[in-house]
């Protein structure tokens, strides 16, 4: 597949198909995600797979807590002074889906990068997590041209910490995203997308 193309068909989905996933594809996939640029040229990143119900079941109890307590209807429906808007449809679909679009997929991929705790006191002190999204932008991108499609999900802190704890991860490393892949379901709903127009985003010189 084309890198364009791949950019083209790249997605983010909630559903997916009950269909195997070959490993050899989930290897070539995170092999994409290691040739992502890094800033201290070390490479200090490691990937936690999961792959069972159950071990699905254990890591994201929160994001299951989360899922189902959200009344997409009633959210929805709030009066408000203006029409529903796309990020809010967005949110409404996504929300009840935090748990089953991973629990569904046939591989979860959990990136984790060295940093014991983020300064954002200036973009260069980001650069750790700055270099583990390249990462993770690597592997969506990869999946799309294996055929395949990607879930993901940013931990809350306190999920991020506690999930952290479950799955035994070093003290000095961190979690950015919680990445399920395979086969998207055709039959999922899809939303709405806006596509900002290019010219407008162009400033040559100076903003203005």
């Amino acid at each position: 597949m084309e890198f364009y193309e791949a950019v083209e068909k790249r997605r983010t989905v909630r559903e997916f198909l009950n269909k195997e996933v070959e490993f050899e594809a989930i290897k070539r996939i995170l092999e994409a995600g290691n040739k992502a640029p890094t800033w201290n040229h070390n490479r200090n990143w490691s990937f936690i797979v999961l792959r069972t119900d159950e071990e699905k079941e254990f890591a994201f109890e929160e994001a299951k807590k989360i899922a189902d307590k959200f009344d997409a209807e009633k959210y929805l429906n709030i009066p408000r002074p203006y029409l529903v808007t796309l990020g809010q449809k967005m949110y409404a679909h996504a929300l009840p889906r935090q748990f089953t679009m991973l629990k569904s997929a046939p591989y979860v991929i959990i990136p984790i990068f060295k940093c014991k705790e983020l300064n954002g006191e200036s973009a260069s002190a980001l650069n750790p997590f700055s270099t583990i999204w390249c990462v993770a932008e690597n592997i969506f991108l990869a999946a799309a041209a294996e055929g395949l499609s990607c879930s993901m999900r940013i931990p809350l802190k306190e999920e991020h910490d506690k999930v952290k704890a479950r799955l035994k991860v070093p003290p000095t490393y961190m979690i950015p995203v919680f990445i399920g892949i395979g086969y998207a379901d055709p039959e999922e709903k899809e939303l709405e997308q806006k596509y900002p127009e290019l010219e407008k985003q162009i400033h040559f010189g100076k903003w203005k």
